[in-house]
């Protein structure tokens, strides 16, 4: 036309804006808008200004859409519905309704087209009482009379409400009962889970007269497969079968096929397709597209392959498929390629959805850079873009850079949807910025959105609540309109991790009050407030399990099966805790994990190692946490030959190039079983050294007594711009309190003040009182404790202790007296700890005023642990008779105090007592743990019964169930080898688990081979004590010694000289970079 000379008028310009709308062709649209806007066209013709409006809705700029509608010189009834169609049409129903009371509110007057809109928005959103007064309006009308189109809108619009027995009563009044109509219930009691309400319907459909035709059928097979409904798809599709309309419409084989694999029922999908009179390329795109949904990439690939070589190309849905798929199977090559295809037919110029399917793909692929490159060269940019580049930069971590976007966004004119002010909330709660999450919050408030939909509420609450802002987020979850399941569970968290376990659970009644039905995750965070509580929680948590097996959560839950077990395990039940992973209907890495974590932070390392054994024997795959427990349990037990097949294990699968955390365990695992040089160099190798790595070395130092090494390396680490923290202070104060390094404590002192950190840390205070008194500077640590901000029971206790160390018994009474004149009242812990001050000076004299101050405030009568103190003390002192009389007085009888009693039988050379005890303690019908065992093993020794020993040695497992650990092991060997049986010593290590091998046991060997004279034996035990420590002195100096008795004076000459080498070696190891520091503070 424009080559003939031809110039196009308005009614030119109203066809092409309307073609440009239906193929979202918005860079040619803009290009008529500059035209028309030109040629001031306009202001002559309203219905141009409609045809712009409607171009620009139905191309999804509703922002330019309703700029150019407010710039009307007239806004009649069809400019109007244009604008409220394009807000229904892109979902946005909330602005669809407001954008009609303004309609109305400048008195013009809705017509049927309107209401079809209108009817659509409150089907979006569920407003159902907002279209029963638009379905009274159109009655008043009367165009339901006339209009079958408003009929079934009518009808859609109930259905989509969940309203269906209100949609069936419309349908059966209307004057012309459609097709449309009759699919339109049909598909709501699919999509609503409904399926013997669809059949009947489906019946009374052909029993009305009215026989679905393919377009019926089409949209049946498409809510079936929505519904993921496949008893009522194969119905259907045996329908199709008889009326033998498969193999005349290839589009109904494609949406058979479509509907099968959107089921899952992949088999029943490729018997279809094969049976397809011809194949085109939504048969392929239908089988594409449900491989991707279903998480099945490389299937999805293999199809798209077949596809190409059967000549078909790939179209639009094809491509978005394939996208999909390479973004779940991670693949960036592939997805790269079908990069290069789009590119090649020019698809992404006019094609949004296409361009957002590939920013979405490089965002999985974790390419966010490529992402925002296909972003910004989109010539249309749309709100799903925006929000795949966002979640990307949350999911990796850069929230300030998801911001930036956000912004962005809404400069380009692009109004946030839900899933973008969801997205936005999450990075606000991940850079804890309260205040910008405040401005988010207000945005969303400002545009109503918080009414109408209740995931935003949860997302709220979940910002505040990690912003720390609990006050806010119980606020916002009271103010909500919509409060669903999330929007609870986000409210219970929030007084989870406040402590306030009780108030989560009477919310979490509160909530089942309601009619709100708990899922999952609400059992998740009320089994936590129930772990937090600890013992007083257990009966709680054991309902919520009872009531979360009855609803059937546990099938195949793994999450909440680990949240049980750590509750159990918060409760210090781990007998029930391991009974739950026995019982677990499936178990994975999180479960076992779970059971690990209590035992390691329990203090039961052996018994971690064993779940550990038996988890791998099981086929469970160890993952990084569950490398982090056992190396924490190897450490508890000084496992280091355990520990070092697990760092084998970690560096085999590449775990330490990236974990910190798992590094940092090794760290503390090395450190605390004495092999300090190793964990130095695996501290050294760690990618990123931050203060918790520098915190476990120096930790590792100061437990195995090292201050010096603690404090060369508290200087480097300043020197290398790492801010100490308080765990850093507290292990640089235990480290200045073990050597005495008064003045260096002194400096850590003042800077602790410098920061003020002792106005909000007792403990640090704490930890400066004791530093002080195990320097003997009890005057120094008195100024401390009387100057400390906040004092407490355990102030009181780290002060009577160091006057107690000093041996200055009185004292230490004269701390407590006062203790108790200031209001101070005395708990467990300050009475165990004079005890045990008393227990070191033997003094038991002073002990017995204590035990009368202990019997005053009647606190024995509860606590079988001061009891046992009481026990363990006087048995120390050696008043064996006292300490008989206070046993026999306490109220609860447990093993505990009998272990206490034979142990200090035992010390005391009164073994024959100690044997007698062991046997009364089982005529009460008391069984004995591992501690007992180990008291008795000891006293048989001594008195060289080794039969009897060996006796009770085999009845731990066979009569009491208890497997036998690193202490009975040792004893039973040290046993053997007192008295010569050497054999029945060696026979007795090749049989016990492997893990208990240690450097105690094969000295105690090397010692008896020494006595005997065995050479054999001591060099099978020698090779195997270095093979632990090489650096152990005493293992050469045995062995030397063992050659020498021998006459083997060459042998014994080697062994020697190796000692020095070793002993050399580890001199350098341990003198190194680290020798003659001069300490000083660098703040």
């Amino acid at each position: 036309m424009l080559n003939r000379g031809i110039s196009p008028n308005a009614v030119t310009y109203i066809c092409g804006l309307k073609a440009c709308g239906s193929l979202r062709a918005i860079k040619k649209g803009e290009e008529f808008h500059d035209e028309i806007s030109r040629k001031g066209l306009l202001g002559e013709s309203i219905l141009l200004g409609t045809a712009l409006v409607d171009m620009y809705a139905k191309c999804g700029f509703l922002a330019k859409a309703e700029q150019v509608h407010a710039g009307l010189r007239s806004r009649d009834v069809v400019s109007w519905s244009a604008l409220i169609g394009g807000y229904s049409q892109q979902g946005q129903g909330e602005q669809a309704l407001k954008c009609y009371e303004q309609m109305q509110q400048e008195r013009v007057s809705p017509n049927a087209v309107t209401m079809l809109s209108v009817l659509k928005a409150c089907g979006s959103i569920g407003a159902a009482d907002k279209g029963e007064q638009f379905h009274d309006e159109i009655n008043r009308q009367g165009w339901l009379k006339t209009d079958p189109i408003l009929g079934t809108a009518v009808v859609d619009m109930y259905v989509k409400c969940n309203a269906l027995v209100k949609a069936q009563e419309v349908l059966q009044i209307l004057p012309v009962q459609s097709s449309a109509s009759w699919y339109a219930l049909v598909a709501g009691y699919v999509e609503h889970g409904q399926a013997e309400q669809a059949l009947n319907c489906y019946k009374s459909m052909k029993s009305n007269g009215i026989y679905p035709d393919s377009v019926t059928f089409l949209g049946l097979l498409k809510a079936c497969g929505n519904a993921g409904a496949i008893d009522m798809g194969k119905q259907i599709h045996e329908e199709i079968d008889r009326e033998e309309m498969f193999r005349k419409d290839i589009v109904l084989g494609n949406a058979l096929v479509d509907m099968y694999a959107k089921c899952g029922a992949f088999g029943e999908a490729l018997l279809v397709f094969d049976k397809l009179p011809a194949r085109d390329v939504f048969s392929w795109s239908a089988l594409i597209s449900a491989y991707a949904q279903q998480d099945l990439g490389e299937q999805a690939w293999s199809c798209f392959e077949c596809m190409q070589l059967e000549g078909i190309s790939p179209n639009t849905v094809t491509f978005m498929s394939i996208l999909k798929a390479c973004g779940n199977i991670r693949d960036v090559s592939r997805g790269v390629l079908i990069h290069e295809q789009i590119t090649t037919q020019g698809l992404l110029e006019n094609d949004a959805a296409l361009g957002t399917a590939l920013v979405d793909m490089y965002v999985k692929c974790g390419d966010l850079l490529r992402a925002q490159e296909i972003l910004e060269e989109q010539a249309v940019k749309n709100v799903a873009s925006y929000n795949a580049l966002i979640a990307g930069c949350i999911d990796q971590g850069n929230a300030s850079e998801a911001m930036h976007h956000f912004e962005q966004m809404k400069y380009n004119g692009l109004s946030p949807d839900v899933i973008t002010y969801c997205n936005i909330l999450k990075a606000c709660g991940s850079m804890q910025s309260a205040k910008k999450g405040e401005q988010v919050h207000h945005e969303i408030s400002t545009h109503g959105l918080l009414e109408t939909d209740a995931v935003l509420g949860s997302s709220l609450i979940k910002m505040y609540v990690n912003c720390g802002a609990f006050i806010k987020a119980k606020q916002v979850f009271d103010e909500l309109p919509l409060q669903d399941v999330d929007s609870w569970n986000a409210v219970i968290m929030c007084y989870t991790q406040q402590d306030k376990a009780e108030d989560a659970l009477s919310l979490f009644k509160k909530m089942k009050q309601k009619g709100i039905s708990p899922d999952e995750t609400t059992f998740v965070c009320a089994l936590q407030a129930c772990g937090y509580m600890g013992s007083a929680g257990l009966q709680s948590g054991e309902e919520l399990f009872c009531e979360a097996a009855r609803r059937g959560l546990l099938e195949g839950n793994t999450v909440l099966g680990a949240t049980l077990i750590d509750m159990y395990v918060k409760c210090g039940v781990l007998r029930k805790a391991h009974e739950v992973l026995e019982t677990l209907p499936t178990r994975d890495a999180v479960t076992w994990n779970a059971l690990l974590v209590g035992y390691a932070q329990q203090g039961r390392g052996e018994q971690a190692l064993l779940i550990f054994e038996k988890m791998q024997e099981e086929g469970y795959h160890p993952n990084a946490v569950t490398f982090s427990c056992i190396l924490k349990a190897c450490g508890s037990v000084r496992a280091s030959n355990v520990g070092e097949k697990i760092h084998n294990e970690v560096a085999a699968q590449g775990l330490l190039e990236n974990d910190v955390v798992l590094g940092t365990s090794l760290v503390d695992m090395y450190a605390k079983c004495s092999a300090l040089c190793k964990a130095k160099k695996i501290f050294e190798g760690l990618s990123v050294q931050n203060v918790i790595s520098w915190n476990a070395l120096i930790a590792g130092y100061a437990l195995q007594g090292h201050g010096d090494q603690a404090l060369a390396c508290f200087e480097k680490m300043q020197n290398e711009g790492i801010s100490p923290d308080t765990v850093t202070f507290l292990c640089m104060l235990k480290s200045c309190g073990s050597i005495g390094a008064v003045d260096k404590g002194e400096q850590i002192h003042d800077e602790i003040t410098r920061q003020g950190l002792l106005k909000n840390n007792i403990e640090l205070g704490n930890a400066l009182v004791d530093m002080y008194a195990k320097c003997g500077a009890l005057t120094k640590a008195q100024q401390v404790f009387a100057q400390l901000p906040v004092r407490n029971v355990v102030s009181w206790n780290s002060l009577i202790t160091g006057y107690a160390h000093e041996g200055q018994a009185e004292a230490a009474l004269n701390c407590f007296e006062k203790m108790q004149q200031e209001r101070f009242f005395p708990n467990v812990l300050t009475f165990l700890s004079i005890l045990k001050a008393c227990s070191t000076l033997g003094a038991a004299d002073i002990a017995e005023d204590i035990h009368d101050e202990i019997a005053r405030y009647q606190v024995m009568e509860y606590d079988i642990i001061l009891g046992t103190a009481l026990v363990d003390m006087y048995a120390k002192c050696g008043a064996l008779l006292k300490a008989q009389n206070v046993l026999e007085g306490l109220p609860t009888k447990t093993v505990v105090p009998w272990n206490a009693l034979i142990k200090g039988c035992a010390q005391h050379g009164q073994s024959k007592q100690a044997i007698t005890l062991f046997k009364s303690l089982q005529s009460k019908n008391l069984s004995p743990d591992p501690v007992t065992f180990a008291c008795i093993l000891k006293a048989c020794g001594s008195m060289g019964l080794v039969d009897d020993a060996y006796a009770h040695f085999t009845s731990m497992s066979a009569m009491y169930g208890i497997e036998p650990d690193l202490e009975h092991y040792n004893c039973m060997v040290d046993i053997f080898g007192r008295a010569g049986h050497l054999s029945k010593a060696v026979d007795l290590i090749q049989r016990m688990p492997s893990v208990f091998y240690s450097l105690a046991l094969w000295s105690a060997l090397l010692g008896a081979c020494a006595k005997w004279g065995d050479v054999n034996v001591g060099k099978w035990a020698f090779e195997h004590a270095i093979e632990l420590d090489k650096s152990d002195g005493a293992a050469y100096v045995l062995m030397t010694n063992i050659y020498a008795d021998a006459g083997m004076q060459e042998d014994a000459k080697r062994i020697e000289a190796m000692r020095i080498e070793r002993q050399k070696s580890k001199e350098y190891e341990i003198d190194g970079k680290n020798f003659h520091v001069h300490y000083r503070y660098v703040s």
